[in-house]
């Protein structure tokens, strides 16, 4: 019997780093990215949603078509599949500085430059984290093995997302933008010098259909709470800065405590909820967590302005809540 493979925090470090550029980028994204164009550019909030929506259901349909060329990458070489990259990175650092420094030019040509580079950045997003992850999953090894590399990454990914939650507020945009280049360069390179997948875990290009997942009942069962519990944490962020401005009445020095405390408390919380789940179960755990987000942010539609005590209780507990998903 072969002996289980290690991963020294040295190798771990080296393959997760990547995940802090790839989580940091989402919150500018979804979070400062909305709120910029309607107090900077004056642009309609409905526009914004149109061009924010359409944006994500053309990634959508692209995710599946990139994952299939990941999967060509990777038989073709490793050296292939960190070039890609490479150029992903490129591509999504000068569509994020693209997005936040528009050209001069009127109503609707800002919504198309919107699209555009929303677009473009989200494809590179895209194939950078799908090659990413797939590297880690072809790591092999047992359970815990697997554990262990899903941890570097997701450590990493909060260490990013508590970041850029605080960066924008407390020292603006260009310093932002700045650390992101500079993260996602060191993610890459460190990458470079990951442990790298074996011979035997190098999977062959499949020419089953890209519908062929759809006809497991439990995909589409799983799929359905995804996409629900996405649309649930992605309104609320986009909004989140437009509801502690304009009815918390906060000053933009706080507005970084309402990010970090969510974040962070989300992080100190997986511990909880994989303990949770030896007691309760995988599905009764997550459950457990959904229902506390319900519970607590239906809290928020009581309050108002002043109401800052509150809010931080709020993401805190909401913060708990999030460590589910993060761990489950």
């Amino acid at each position: 019997m072969s002996a289980a493979p290690t991963l020294a925090p040295r190798q771990g470090l080296a393959y997760g780093l990547l995940g802090l550029p790839l989580a940091f980028v989402m919150l500018p994204l979804y979070v400062v990215l909305p709120n910029h164009y309607a107090n900077a550019f004056a642009m309609p909030l409905a526009t914004l949603g149109a061009v924010l929506l359409g944006a994500r259901l053309l990634d959508a349909a692209i995710d599946p078509l990139l994952g299939r060329w990941s999967d060509r990458l990777f038989a073709r070489s490793l050296r292939a599949v960190w070039a890609v990259a490479a150029v992903s990175a490129l591509v999504l650092a000068a569509g994020l500085v693209a997005l936040f420094y528009p050209p001069p030019t009127g109503p609707q040509g800002l919504a198309v430059w919107a699209l555009v580079c929303l677009l473009i950045s989200y494809i590179a997003f895209s194939q950078l984290s799908i090659s990413h992850q797939a590297w880690g999953a072809r790591l092999g090894g047992d359970e815990l093995h697997r554990g262990r590399i899903v941890a570097w990454r997701e450590a990493c990914g909060l260490a990013g997302v508590v970041l850029a939650s605080v960066l924008p507020g407390l020292f603006g945009l260009p310093t932002m933008l700045a650390v992101f280049a500079v993260a996602l360069a060191l993610g890459w390179l460190t990458w470079t010098r990951a442990p790298r997948p074996a011979a035997r875990h190098a999977l062959s290009v499949s020419s089953t259909s890209l519908w062929h997942p759809w006809r497991c009942a439990q995909f589409r069962r799983l799929l359905a709470v995804f996409m629900l519990s996405g649309i649930a944490s992605s309104v609320p962020a986009t909004l989140v800065l437009f509801f502690v401005q304009d009815r918390l009445r906060a000053t933009p020095m706080q507005e970084p405590l309402f990010l970090a405390t969510y974040f962070v408390c989300a992080a100190l919380s997986i511990p909880l909820w994989l303990r949770l789940v030896a007691r309760w179960g995988l599905a009764r755990t997550w459950l457990a967590g959904m229902l506390l987000s319900v519970a607590v942010f239906a809290n928020v539609a009581a309050l108002g302005a002043g109401d800052i005590a509150a809010f931080v209780a709020v993401c805190s507990l909401s913060g708990v809540a999030r460590g589910a998903d993060l761990a489950l």
